[in-house]
């Protein structure tokens, strides 16, 4: 059997690194081959005039003739280059509707959740467009379509399903299979915390810098990350400007872009992970999943994905995302206790180990037959 692969290419790209782990876990003594096909990078689409990204979308549709099943992954914006995001969602549509038309089974990995759904007032013309488009791309999702849409939480299930995805099954996050050791905290020494990840302004690096003003100069902060590819704004230039009117730049690091050997050195060299997230609207992220392979204490945002992971196994201290009290007590909290420091970390043990790309690669392969079969995938 057949897979191609459809992802951004690259290794810079949270979505590549997603796909890439998928594939690389996948067992070589297995009855199915997989490809790929990379979609060109923003920059790339961004000089394309709207004819030429819809004649890359049905070359795209071509591609996939000989291929048993279509496995896209797909974030909001992917498609349309500098064009607005109704515009990426007719494009993503045109693709669509041309593998059904060819009898292609599809399965599409979503990585956020609509969220334009929130926004439609009297006014918001562009919220409306997207939320049409998004109608008619639902309807396509259905087992007689051999269509399966794939979201990462339960949360993220109900809001699909309530948008009209039929066809749809929840499949949490892979998790990298690494060994990092833990060192154990010494509250008279320096006391390290670090945030991992693309810097963003939804992931919280400013509030951490307000945090850590609350905190005795023995806490410092790494920052481990960089710029995101695409990115050209001034994130490390802002958080640098705030690290100095706060006087914090002598506790604080930030590394730009690493390799994954530097970010097992970096996170080495931590004390206790944060993932203050400031935005309830994430459906996955990568990068709490190296937070729990660091061999360190998580303390995440309380948010409905992360309370999600909670559930399966309580692996971090949840915190109020924008409650710096409540956050600088959770981080004396575990620099205090020692038993809570433990079971946070052997709980992470425990979903990394639940959730790793190992066990997340089967259970596609389980997918793709289901499809293939034209079983029932809703579940």
């Amino acid at each position: 059997m057949n897979i191609l692969h459809i992802a951004p290419g690259g290794s810079f790209c949270g979505i590549a690194t997603y796909t890439s782990n998928l594939r690389s876990y996948f067992p070589l003594d297995s009855e199915f081959s997989h490809d790929f096909e990379a979609i060109p990078p923003k920059e790339s689409l961004s000089q394309w005039s709207h004819a030429e990204l819809y004649k890359w979308a049905d070359e795209l549709i071509v591609k996939c003739k000989d291929y048993d099943i279509i496995h896209l992954q797909n974030e909001f914006g992917l498609f349309a280059g500098d064009n607005l995001l109704s515009f990426g969602l007719k494009v993503f549509y045109r693709i669509l509707c041309g593998l059904k038309k060819s009898n292609k089974k599809v399965a599409v990995t979503f990585h956020s959740e609509p969220v334009f759904l929130l926004s439609l007032g009297l006014l918001n013309f562009e919220e409306k467009k997207c939320a049409k488009l998004w109608a008619k791309i639902g309807k396509l999702f259905i087992k007689k379509n051999n269509f399966l849409s794939i979201v990462h939480t339960d949360a993220s299930y109900k809001i699909f399903r309530r948008s009209g995805f039929k066809n749809c099954k929840v499949v949490v996050h892979g998790v990298i299979e690494r060994d990092v050791k833990h060192n154990e905290i010494h509250p008279d020494r320096t006391i390290t915390l670090s945030l991992f990840g693309y810097i963003s302004e939804y992931k919280g690096h400013e509030f951490a810098l307000s945090i850590l003003d609350l905190l005795p100069s023995n806490f410092h902060l790494s920052i481990i990350g960089g710029r995101h590819p695409e990115s050209y704004g001034e994130e490390i230039g802002r958080l640098l400007k705030v690290a100095t009117e706060l006087d914090l730049l002598r506790r604080v690091l930030i590394t730009g872009w690493v390799a994954p050997e530097e970010a097992n050195f970096h996170q080495k060299q931590s004390d206790i992970s944060l993932a203050p997230y400031q935005t309830s609207e994430l459906s996955a992220s990568g990068a709490i999943t190296w937070s729990l392979t660091s061999g360190n204490p998580v303390i995440a945002s309380n948010v409905r994905a992360f309370r999600a992971m909670n559930r399966q196994k309580e692996c971090m201290l949840l915190c109020h995302p924008t409650d710096r009290l409540e956050w600088v007590w959770a981080i004396k909290r575990l620099v205090q206790d020692q038993n809570l420091n433990k079971k946070l970390r052997d709980n992470a043990q425990e979903y990394c180990s639940m959730y790793s790309w190992t066990n997340t690669s089967n259970y596609h392969l389980n997918l793709y037959k289901k499809l293939f079969n034209n079983h029932d995938t809703m579940g």
